[in-house]
């Protein structure tokens, strides 16, 4: 019996009872990519690509360019299917650039206001 410990770096499902994947060179070339992707958004897979790396003694800095984990007798690392398909969603991706990309144009027309139409003493002490 194997006494290692498998560690689904995707982990975004709360029960999963798929099949445990070891990474490939390819899916890992996709995790990391992914991974990448989502380290600008703060988001749960954010958190959990953070988590399993830091697991792994590994950070996001220079992801792109490690190389695949191997599995000892501690550590399996790798993915369930469900998990992998959801982390690695380019749609999910898209929408999450578009959300962050419509809350900056936001903020920056509100920073734009603020220099065009600053408002004036009055009007400051009335919106506190």
């Amino acid at each position: 019996m194997d006494s290692s410990q498998d560690l689904c770096c995707m982990h975004l499902l709360s029960s999963n009872e798929g099949r445990f994947i070891a990474f490939t060179d390819s899916s890992w070339t996709r995790y990391t990519e992914f991974a990448s992707k989502w380290n600008v958004f703060p988001c749960k897979e954010r958190d959990v690509a953070v988590e399993a790396l830091d697991r792994l003694s590994l950070t996001m800095e220079g992801i792109n360019t490690c190389p695949r984990p191997m599995p000892s007798a501690e550590l399996m690392p790798g993915y369930h299917r469900q998990c992998y398909n959801r982390f690695c969603d380019i749609q999910k991706v898209r929408r999450q650039e578009k959300a962050a990309s419509k809350k900056e144009a936001s903020r920056e027309d509100v920073h734009h206001d603020w220099l065009t139409h600053p408002p004036i003493a009055g009007e400051l002490k009335q919106r506190n």
